[in-house]
């Protein structure tokens, strides 16, 4: 199957911060988004509560 894959920006709220990374809550209950912090770029220091956006696609599995 091939589909041409369109990455959507989404956005989201910095819910957890830890020594390794963060967990974002995407808006529209979309669920919530684990990441490490070497994936994380931003001039300012994290926060809880920030705002912050994201592009995201449909996986195609191989």
């Amino acid at each position: 199957m091939h589909i041409e894959l369109q990455p959507l920006l989404l956005r989201g709220v910095i819910k957890e911060i830890t020594e390794v990374g963060v967990r974002i809550g995407v808006n529209g209950r979309m669920g919530v988004l684990s990441l490490p912090l070497r994936c994380i770029y931003t001039d300012k220091p994290l926060e809880l509560g920030q705002e912050c956006e994201f592009y995201l696609s449909y996986v195609n599995v191989l």
